[in-house]
This record gives C-alpha cells, sequence and structure tokens, in this order.
C-alpha cells in the first residue's frame, strides 16, 4: 500500500513538473512575439490551447490596465480611439484609462515630479514640459528603451519586422537618445508651404519654382496682387523653421560641395552650428525675404490657427507649417478649397536636390519602473499601431503619412488619403528630393544649448520683418553652444 502511494506521489509529482515546464516555456515567446496566425507565422513553440496568445506569447487571463497619456492635437482623436478599440477587441484582458487633454504635457510633468510610480501614466506622448525633460528621464533610467521593437514581426506584415516594413530611411533618422530609440515611430511627418491651389491656377502663379531666383519671382507676382505670400505663427517662430530650418542648411551644403563634413559635424554636434556659413546664408535668406515684405505685418501676434485662417480666408497665398494642417483645420476650410505643397528651393540649377523637413515621428514612452507584463502589452500597443487598418486612419483621420512602405500598394487605399499626403508624394514625385530627420547621434542636456536655441527663435520674427541683421545674434548663439558642448564633454 505504501508502496503504491509512493508511486503515484512520484507521477504526480512528474506530471506536476511537467506542467510546470510547458508553462514556462510558454512565456519566454512573450519576449520575441511573433506575428499573427493570419499571416502565417503562428510560433511554433506556443500550444494554440494554452492560456497564452499565440501572436505574442503573452498571458490571456492576466488582467492589465494601462494608463494611456494622449497629447490631442491636429491629429484629433478618431485614429486613437480606433487603435485602442481594435486592440482590446483582439486582447480583451487589456484595458485603457486614457487621459486626453491638449496640454498632456502639463499633466504628465505633474506626474514625473510627483515621483509616484504607481500614479505614473504607462504609456504617454512625447511631448513634455521642457525639450531637455525626455533626455534627463532617459538618462535617469526612467524610460523604456523600445530599440526591440524594429525587430518584431508585424500582426498583419507577412512574416516582416517592422524594419523591413519601414518607410526608407525611417529606422535610421528617428529621433534617438544616446543612440537608443525611446520613442517608436508610427507615422512619418513633413513641413514646408501649404498653399491653395485653385488660387494658384487662377492667378497663373508657380506651383512649383526650382530654384531660388524663381521663388523670389513667385513671392513679387504674389505682393503684386496685394496679397501676403508666406505667413507663419510668430507667437511659435520655429514654425518658419518647417520651410527654411535645418534642412535647408544640409541643401545649401550640398550646393557648396561640403555636404559630407556638415552631415557627420550635424550628427555629432560639433561647432560651428548656428555661425556655419549654411545656416548664415539661410537666415540671411529669410532676412532678405523680410525686408521684401514676404511676411505679415505684426507677425508676432499671430498663433498656429490664426495664420493658417490667413491662408483658407485669401490673406495669405501660403503659410508654412506641417502635413497635419488639412486635418487640424478640416472645420474651417472652405468648400471648394484645394491643397497644395512646395518645398522651398534654394539652389541655383532645377536640378539641384530639394531637401524637405520629414521625420520618423516618435509618439510614445513607456514608464520604466511599470511592472513588466505592464510594458510588455505597451510595446504590443505600439506594434498594433503599424497595422495596415490602424495607418489608414492615421492618413484618413490623423493627416499623417502611413510609415508603411506597403501602403501604397493598395490602390483604394492610397486614394483614400487626404490632398495634403498626396499632394506632398506628389511633388517628391516630381522633384529631385530628399528627406531629413533632423536626428544626432549626440543629445546635449546643458542648459547652455536651450539657451542658444531660444536666442535665435526670439530675433526670427525680428529677421523676418527686416529688422534685424541675423549674423550677430547667430554669433553670439553660437558662442553658448559651444559652452554648451564643451560642458558636455
Amino acid at each position: 500500500m505504501l508502496k503504491s502511494m509512493r508511486k503515484k506521489a512520484s507521477i504526480m509529482a512528474s506530471c506536476m513538473l511537467l506542467l510546470f515546464t510547458v508553462a514556462a516555456c510558454s512565456s519566454e515567446g512573450g519576449n520575441n512575439p511573433k506575428a499573427t496566425e493570419g499571416a502565417g507565422n503562428t510560433p511554433e513553440a506556443v500550444n494554440e490551447t494554452a492560456s497564452v496568445y499565440p501572436e505574442n506569447g503573452l498571458p490571456k487571463d492576466e488582467k492589465v490596465t494601462l494608463k494611456f497619456a494622449y497629447w490631442e492635437n491636429g491629429m484629433a482623436r478618431e485614429w486613437i480611439d480606433y487603435a485602442i478599440d481594435t486592440f482590446t477587441q483582439k486582447f480583451p484582458n487589456v484595458s485603457f484609462v486614457t487621459t486626453y487633454s491638449p496640454t498632456i504635457k502639463t499633466i504628465t510633468g505633474t506626474k514625473i515630479a510627483a515621483g509616484n510610480d504607481d500614479d505614473m501614466f504607462d504609456i504617454f506622448s512625447y511631448v513634455l514640459p521642457s525639450p531637455g525633460d525626455a533626455v534627463n528621464l532617459a538618462n535617469g533610467g526612467k524610460l523604456e528603451p523600445q530599440d526591440d521593437l524594429w525587430e518584431r514581426k508585424a500582426y498583419d506584415g507577412n512574416g516582416k519586422t517592422l524594419r523591413e516594413l519601414a518607410q526608407s530611411g525611417a529606422a535610421d533618422t528617428n529621433d534617438k537618445i544616446n543612440g537608443k530609440t525611446y520613442a517608436m515611430p508610427i507615422v512619418l511627418s513633413g513641413t514646408g508651404l501649404y498653399f491653395n491651389k485653385s488660387l494658384f491656377e487662377e492667378n497663373g502663379w508657380n506651383q512649383n519654382p526650382k530654384t531660388w531666383d524663381e521663388f523670389l519671382k513667385l513671392v513679387d507676382d504674389i505682393k503684386a496682387k496685394d496679397m501676403i505670400p508666406i505667413t507663419y505663427p510668430g507667437k511659435y517662430p520655429d514654425y518658419l523653421y518647417y520651410s527654411f530650418g535645418f534642412h535647408k542648411f544640409f541643401e545649401r551644403a550640398e550646393s557648396r560641395g561640403n555636404l559630407k563634413a556638415f552631415d557627420s559635424d550635424y550628427r555629432e554636434y560639433k561647432t560651428p552650428y548656428y555661425a556655419s556659413p549654411e545656416s548664415i546664408d539661410m537666415h540671411n535668406r529669410i532676412y532678405e525675404l523680410g525686408k521684401k515684405g514676404t511676411f505679415p505685418q505684426g507677425v508676432a501676434a499671430l498663433s498656429h490657427t490664426q495664420s493658417q485662417m490667413q491662408l483658407l480666408q485669401g490673406h495669405a497665398a501660403m503659410v508654412s507649417t506641417g502635413i497635419w494642417v488639412e486635418n487640424e483645420m478640416k472645420d474651417s476650410t472652405p468648400e471648394g478649397f484645394r491643397w497644395g505643397y512646395m518645398s522651398v528651393p534654394t539652389g541655383d540649377s532645377p536640378d539641384d536636390t530639394n531637401w524637405i523637413r520629414q521625420a520618423a515621428r516618435g509618439q510614445y514612452y513607456i514608464w520604466a519602473a511599470k511592472p513588466e507584463l505592464n510594458k510588455k502589452w505597451a510595446k504590443e500597443f505600439i506594434v498594433w499601431m503599424w497595422n495596415l487598418d490602424v495607418q489608414q486612419q492615421l492618413g484618413e483621420k490623423a493627416g499623417s503619412v502611413p510609415i508603411r512602405s506597403d501602403y501604397m500598394s493598395d490602390q483604394t487605399r492610397a486614394e483614400q488619403l487626404p490632398g495634403v499626403i498626396k499632394e506632398t508624394m506628389a511633388f517628391m514625385s516630381a522633384n529631385n528630393t530628399r528627406s531629413e530627420s533632423g536626428s544626432r547621434n549626440v543629445t546635449l542636456s546643458d542648459p547652455g544649448a536651450e539657451q542658444a536655441k531660444k536666442l535665435v527663435l526670439e530675433a526670427l520674427n525680428n529677421i523676418a520683418s527686416g529688422k534685424q541683421e541675423p549674423e550677430s545674434v547667430l554669433r553670439e548663439a553660437e558662442d553658448l553652444l559651444k559652452k554648451a558642448v564643451a560642458a558636455q564633454k
């Protein structure tokens, strides 16, 4: 009898050991999830009847609530609500508590300052109270790295990784901190000059100037009609750099045969930057345009919506802003308004490269001090945003350029994109263009770097009004930047 009981106990122990071994093997799949079964990529090691999802190896029976901070801006809310709804339908054990706000950076900043990891958001928008906050958080180990997501297989990518599906250069030019990705991009963003195509056609204005001289003639032609050639929000003067900023420094460097050296210096934050020949050249061009009366009088008082309304109401011919403008202003756009796009040419030859400010935009940080399961599900949600149906929502409802290179393969889907995005793609097809995100390999946390940037931005409206020559303030900013670089070393 005793021998029989011992034998049964031994068999039971062996069964229990086997169960634990199977469970452990199933759980390991969560660190390297595969694509969906529908895409033909079900992990072979995952038992279909086990209590984990075959798509990612994460447990089905453990409920997780993700606290999510969403920046309510020109991209609106419809797309993110769709993403959350479809994600929670697929994974019903996951729920979201979402905070929507146009001033989400203030809310997030308050939580960060409070230092309560339990109360902090699991996943939150990249906008923070101060430009250096993300660097400080990353250096302090507060942000979860997301580099591993580039090698994740998409849920509907036929076995391809996000890196393989991304638009060309997206994985290399997305914003990084000390060489690491802390906010995975989900869309591309673009900026430049946006205009009313119908107005340009009525007046016979050049919709695609190929050289700087042709662009100056366009400005003169518009002025001859007693219209503001270009408007921008002087309350946020960096909007002017959306058309005349760092990407044009690269353009001037290439024109001068100095592209390789400039690119290397820029990426590594080597000086000079503000006082470089490329920077001085472009700021002098802004000053030249200012003296011609290109920009509105009293521009310093304009908000971004006010400047965009100047375009929609026919007071200005062009506005310097971002590709989200169509979605942001959809409720104020007159019937029949047709969006057009151009990137300012600065070269002397029509064959010169026209550089466009375009970037793979990182969107959401993950708080590192959260439970591992929460962080894994937060990463799953970011991968979910790469699904083609979510990307379609981002294009149609949020006015963003889909990040997936296979998006345009479906003609019906491509036709649903907003006019601004289609016009941008058409411009890029018709011209010798190159995109630049402004990403750097080095991040400066010394306050001198921010002081230099602020100094130039505070002078920009006066430069654009033709009231202040730019070189002296650029050299003053350069001195601040040199000290910041030295302090960083």
